[in-house]
């Protein structure tokens, strides 16, 4: 109880700083910016070193240009530009990797003299919907081995009689899946199609991410809980699963948001002893209700139940002691665990979590006694038990996965950008809406006039407005903009004129901060 109460407190507390994503905090030339003449090179200044994966300057004329970083390999990226370039916009999409090996995507706009026409069409790339998807099942599948077979590893090494030969199959399933996830990995780094796994720099840029150390960490763990599951000895099962514990947490500290958020000497201990405690608990269930279904009996017989039930306790607390830190230094504020997506994720988890201790609680408290004890119908209604308790941790490993598409809080709010001055054209007016809000959408050149309402037409009080344009079949990232309010209610964003990268691909994607507990998000094809 006091372990959920220290818990609670913490996450109702204010965050430390800390970074997760890399953020663009400052650009030359600025976002926007309207120039005289051709810059020489445009820099990029990140809050912490990255490694770049792609750089694209779209035009006003001619394809779009692949460019290289004349400086790269820490926080500041100088990027020579043509020296020759037409008047007109322009843009430089840029993809970098930032220190926990997750890619960010960005751009920079900006325009030579008056707008002088729209670039040609870009050759379509397969759009990311699929890649992420293939990217969050692996690692969803990848975990649950892991933690299976850990789980399975120290059963073992607690009770040697008990062979475990079922998880010998998922330490296969966990060593195979490394190859893909790392695959997947590249494509993600360098925003390729499928196909590019048959050349080698996809896989190349994969090896060269921290998220390689972590899959390697991995494999060592599957095999050292494959050692725990095959040793004939007592103490060498017990070395095997002291060591796939303990690498299962180096593993996911190696890399991801938690392990590389400053001060790492706090951070990647904490993410040790979560995913170490985590895998103990949640491993262990498989084993447990095998156990219970086996027929056995007595106090000899159920030996494990009881030890089981004896170390739990404290492993919970830690868990969630190290759960807490965990979500302190991420989290800026209360409100971000309802109006940001890396919050919303937690929240679930939490409730998820929260389930599980109900569960546990019962588990414990009502039917691990009676059953010690004898009790055939208890051993029925634990089994049972313990069988929900499962299926809830696989559902909590798949949330967990979504981790890997969601910055923290403290990430986002290291990106802005200031404003500067803006050329237009004509207004154009069009509408994006869906079940809870509508948008009203004046472009006139670069700047953006939307008025928000709800279903029933009334004004919409929001908080905040985020704009975002993007080709995802042109390979643009998105470029952001935060927009402020008006007087009338209304919000304005500014950008500079944007070069058409193809009819009808260019999209827009707005993030309304209604209140603290709810963000609504309307995105659409913007019109020609």
């Amino acid at each position: 109880m006091k372990a959920v109460l220290f818990l609670a407190a913490c996450l109702l507390a204010w965050g430390q700083a800390a970074w997760g994503h890399a953020a663009l905090v400052s650009a030359d030339p600025a976002p926007g910016a309207v120039l005289d003449r051709a810059p020489a090179a445009a820099v990029l200044t990140f809050n912490e070193p990255v490694s770049v994966t792609a750089l694209r300057l779209v035009g006003p004329e001619g394809p779009p240009v692949d460019v290289k970083p004349e400086e790269a390999g820490g926080s500041r990226i100088r990027v020579p530009l043509p020296g020759d370039a037409a008047r007109g916009a322009y843009l430089l999409s840029w993809r970098v990797v930032s220190a926990d090996g997750h890619p960010v995507g960005g751009a920079l706009d900006y325009s030579v003299g008056a707008f002088a026409g729209p670039a040609r069409a870009m050759q379509a790339a397969a759009p990311p919907g699929g890649r992420q998807a293939a990217i969050w099942l692996g690692r969803w599948l990848g975990y649950a081995c892991l933690f299976s077979c850990v789980g399975a590893a120290l059963f073992r090494a607690r009770e040697p009689s008990a062979r475990q030969a079922w998880a010998r199959h998922l330490v296969w399933i966990g060593l195979i899946l490394l190859p893909v996830n790392l695959g997947l990995q590249g494509l993600d780094l360098l925003d390729l199609p499928g196909s590019a796994l048959l050349g080698w720099p996809a896989w190349s840029a994969a090896l060269d991410s921290r998220y390689a150390w972590t899959l390697g960490l991995t494999a060592l763990a599957l095999l050292a809980s494959a050692g725990a599951l095959r040793a004939r000895r007592a103490g060498i099962a017990r070395g095997c699963a002291g060591a796939g514990l303990a690498l299962a947490g180096a593993a996911l500290a190696a890399s991801g948001h938690a392990g590389t958020a400053p001060p790492q000497w706090l951070s990647r201990p904490l993410v040790v002893l979560h995913v170490a405690t985590a895998a103990a608990w949640l491993g262990a269930l498989v084993p447990l209700a095998r156990l219970l279904g086996s027929g056995r009996d007595g106090s000899a017989g159920l030996s494990p139940l009881a030890w089981f039930s004896r170390w739990i306790t404290p492993v919970v607390a830690i868990l969630l002691a190290s759960g807490a830190g965990l979500a302190l230094l991420q989290l800026d504020r209360p409100g971000d665990l309802w109006h940001t997506p890396y919050g919303i994720v937690l929240s679930v988890k939490l409730a998820l979590v929260g389930g599980l201790l109900g569960i546990a609680a019962f588990n414990r408290w009502r039917c691990t006694g009676p059953v010690l004890a004898g009790d055939a119908a208890a051993r029925g209604r634990l089994r049972r038990s313990i069988l929900a308790e499962t299926a809830v941790a696989v559902v909590l490993l798949g949330v967990v996965s979504l981790w890997r598409f969601t910055p923290p809080p403290r990430s986002l709010d290291a990106a802005g950008a200031a404003s500067s001055q803006r050329n237009g054209h004509g207004p154009v007016s069009f509408m994006l809406s869906n079940d809870r809000a509508h948008a009203m959408v004046t472009r006139s050149g670069g700047a953006w006039l939307v008025a928000l309402s709800d279903p029933s037409g009334r004004p919409l009080a929001a908080q905040g407005l985020t704009l975002a344009l993007s080709d995802p079949q042109a390979g643009i990232e998105p470029l952001r903009r935060e927009a402020r309010r008006l007087a009338d209610g209304r919000w304005r964003a500014e950008t500079g004129p944007l070069p058409v990268s193809g009819a009808g691909h260019w999209r827009l994607s707005m993030e309304i901060l209604v209140d603290d507990f709810e963000q609504v998000t309307l995105e659409g094809p913007l019109p020609p």
